[in-house]
């Protein structure tokens, strides 16, 4: 079963300086841009990305629970 959850991306951003402000990347992919200004920065971030606190985050959906990498094991024959 899967989640809808708001992930911290913060630490796998990288960035493009330009002009007036940054182009931002994940894993090579554009998700956005900042824009520097006198008021401060303004982020303008693609569909399914959000800034709060100075950080980034990315709506996905993600497995809900633990999850189980073996089942019904054969405790006798050590198959699984």
């Amino acid at each position: 079963m899967f989640e809808h959850k708001k992930v911290d991306i913060t630490d796998r951003i990288t960035a493009k300086f330009h002009e007036n402000g940054m182009q931002l990347y994940v894993d090579k992919q554009s998700i956005g841009h900042v824009n520097y200004g006198a008021t401060g920065n303004q982020y303008n971030l693609e569909s399914g990305y959000t800034q709060e606190n100075n950080k980034i985050y990315q709506y996905a959906d993600v497995q809900a629970g633990a999850t189980q990498k073996y089942t019904d094991c054969d405790s006798e024959e050590g198959w699984c």
